[in-house]
């Protein structure tokens, strides 16, 4: 299942690449690319993973989550 995360102040592209190693070191998670220009983390996740879980990873690397929705668009 392929998700966006919305996070507040993703400063650089440093960050947005520890953000994403971060999440692709998390069980459930397969991929994990960030954009820090638009402030979000295209995830792929099994399709039974929480958002809560992806929360509190996003969280405990010092980030505030601001949504998390279903990835729309053509090859979604």
């Amino acid at each position: 299942m392929k998700k966006v995360i919305e996070v507040n102040d993703l400063c650089c592209e440093r960050c947005a690449r520890r953000l994403a190693g971060t999440l692709e070191l998390s069980d459930g998670v397969l991929k994990a690319k960030a954009n820090f220009k638009k402030n979000c983390i295209f995830v792929e996740v099994l399709s039974d993973f929480p958002d809560e879980k992806l929360k509190e990873i996003v969280g405990g690397a010092g980030f505030e989550v601001l949504s998390i929705a279903p990835r729309k668009g053509l090859f979604a």
